[in-house]
């Protein structure tokens, strides 16, 4: 969803759908008793230390959602209608020091079991907002999804095979490419030297966690081409052997993905080792990585450069307007900067000046902002004069051996066409290579001035 200004918000409506792999009965409890409601509600990370919900037509909803920090979120609201165990409408809404609700969603939580597993639909409605609503509506859909990733978890049998399930708005050729191109795979997975979907081929890699390294080494089991994907899945080092299991189904124009994980018990009973890293792991792989890789690969743009630069250096050089002129734009542009206001909800207006004369009015509004790792905007410009073209631009900064920073620019435009458009039509990719490679050259200069000024 384009993001707003606060006054728009009113009448936004957001529908989320997910299927869980477990009766619609056990479902609907954990939606409805605030025992197992707390050990999932909320982003990840978050606890409920007060989690007063009734669910009864006409009683309150006192929620208070702690973040990893130990700030508070209250959260109030009312429980209007329940239809056990198929519906539940109720609303919710950010409360401010005083308790007054910032704003207000009106949900409406529908349940329908088929073949022992249980399709949930969530629609959300904003039927109040006030100034000071906009950072938390923005971050709706982001922070339900986490949430439900928790549900998920939370439904999940604790012993026997990790199953997790999700069904892609892609064709089948396009996810097994995803999951067996090992370019593919280092957009969402993990980078690996090499990869083969050969029987016998065996591949590494290497993930560290909390300050440890995790060596990792799987051997291909089986391979169904198009359909099924099964290797070995061990660390080197340590006790322990699994398996993984990767089986796609076609359904109409999209592919349902089963993934299962056999064999965690035989892991050191360590808490590096808990199922529940198993579970976030892999729920946030194929639920959010797997999905957004496939659903958006056909309309979007990414590009990469690894700069000689510390990564907070190349931060302000991309969020402070006094740095963006200097290096903004393919070669022969320069930039005039009208706004910047670097925060979530901020406005960012320039006007890139061509060689040839012709200006590119530009807006952007911030839509996250992750110090000093990632930006997303909302971008809309155009040629003066001409159509305009929106997109979503993400731009990411991860730290490289040596002092190097990695800069990836990825934007997802409306459709193929539009993407494919923008490419032919302004040179693209052609023009944020040259962008990359202009920070690149400026970045040096940055660097003197701050050795100078010491």
């Amino acid at each position: 969803m384009t993001t707003k200004s606060p006054k728009d918000y009113k009448g936004s409506e957001y529908v989320i759908t997910r299927e869980f792999a477990a009766p619609r009965e056990l479902v609907f409890k954990a939606w409805t008793d605030p025992k197992h409601l707390a050990q999932w509600w909320g982003p990840r990370g978050f606890t409920n230390p007060v989690c007063e919900w009734d669910p009864k037509p006409g009683k309150k909803i006192n929620v208070v959602m702690r973040a990893p920090n130990g700030t508070d979120y209250p959260m109030g609201g009312e429980f209007i209608e329940i239809i056990a165990p198929e519906k539940l409408v109720f609303t919710s809404g950010a409360l401010d020091e005083k308790g007054v609700m910032l704003f207000e969603f009106l949900h409406t939580v529908t349940f329908v079991e088929s073949k022992g597993k249980t399709l949930l639909t969530i629609r959300s409605r904003v039927t109040k907002t006030t100034a000071e609503a906009g950072k938390y509506i923005g971050g709706f859909e982001a922070g339900m999804t986490q949430s439900l990733e928790r549900l998920e978890e939370h439904l999940q049998p604790k012993t026997g095979p990790l199953i997790v399930e999700r069904t892609f708005a892609a064709p089948m050729a396009t996810v097994w490419k995803a999951i067996t191109n090992k370019d593919d795979m280092a957009r969402w997975y993990f980078d690996l030297k090499e990869f083969k979907a050969e029987v016998g081929f065996e591949f590494r890699f290497s993930v560290e966690h909390q300050g440890f390294t995790y060596n990792h080494h799987c051997k291909i089991l089986e391979v169904v081409s198009g359909k099924k994907l099964v290797h070995s899945w061990r660390y080197e080092g340590h006790e322990g052997d699994s398996k993984v299991t990767w089986e796609l189904f076609a359904e109409g124009d999209q592919t349902r993905l089963k993934l299962t994980h056999t064999g965690l018990e035989s892991f050191p009973k360590t808490p590096s080792f808990a199922r529940s890293n198993f579970e976030g792991g892999w729920t946030h792989l194929v639920g959010l990585s797997l999905k957004d890789f496939v659903e958006n690969v056909d309309r979007e743009i990414v590009i990469t450069r690894t700069v000689n630069a510390p990564r907070e250096l190349v931060w302000e050089a991309m969020t402070n307007a006094h740095h963006v002129i200097h290096w903004w734009g393919p070669h022969g542009f320069s930039t005039t900067v009208k706004e910047m206001d670097f925060r979530v909800d901020g406005v960012w207006k320039l006007v890139m000046h061509g060689p040839d004369g012709a200006n590119y009015p530009n807006e952007h509004i911030f839509k996250e902002i992750v110090k000093p790792e990632r930006i997303v905007l909302a971008h809309s410009g155009k040629r003066e004069g001409g159509a305009m073209v929106t997109s979503e631009k993400t731009w990411m900064f991860d730290v490289v051996e040596g002092g190097k920073t990695k800069v990836t620019i990825r934007m997802i435009f409306q459709s193929p066409e539009e993407r494919d458009r923008v490419v032919k039509e302004f040179g693209a990719v052609e023009g944020g290579k040259q962008t990359l490679e202009r920070l690149s050259e400026y970045l040096p200069q940055m660097q003197a001035t701050a050795s100078k000024s010491k």
